[in-house]
């Protein structure tokens, strides 16, 4: 049972989790690149009010096919305590995602805000299944046993390979 994992980040923390996860759990990776092209600055200023007003921003791959999965891990920064344009796109730009499995997973400086309950609704709209979320603050991406959690919960939504 093929696991995919959509992601998007910025400065690395996303992505390493979601690297860690799919070289033990396995799976292929889609990584969302943000064709807003924002810097340090705008970033925060432009970017974090575009996800504070749920926007989408332009996206490459503009779309995500998973109809060749059962479960679909959905990482995202947190911007403003929400998930970044990128990934609001990202979620809309999903093909084949009806009765598949979805985690939810944010990394965050010090608190996901409410990230974790937009992806969600967002995920459940696509008529997804949530199995599970995750929010991992820069010290949590530390932590060995947090990030395992992350991980068998990947492998327990996943079920055994057939």
């Amino acid at each position: 049972m093929p696991i995919c994992y959509v992601f998007h980040s910025e400065t690395g923390h996303t992505r390493r989790l979601i690297d860690r996860c799919a070289a033990a759990a396995g799976g292929d990776k889609i990584e969302i690149k943000d064709l807003e092209n924002y810097g340090r600055i705008t970033k925060f200023l432009r970017g974090g009010k575009r996800a504070r007003q749920g926007l989408l921003d332009p996206i490459d791959p503009a779309e995500v096919d998973v109809t060749n999965y059962s479960t679909v891990v959905i990482g995202s920064p947190v911007w403003a305590g929400m998930p970044t344009p990128a990934v609001n796109a990202a979620i809309k730009a999903l093909k084949g995602a009806e009765d598949k499995k979805a985690i939810i997973v944010v990394s965050c400086g010090g608190n996901p805000g409410q990230s974790l309950e937009v992806m969600q609704k967002a995920v459940e709209e696509k008529k997804m299944i949530v199995t599970g979320s995750m929010a991992f603050t820069v010290r949590d991406l530390r932590d060995e046993e947090r990030v395992n959690s992350l991980i068998d919960l990947v492998k327990r939504t996943n079920g055994p390979e057939k």
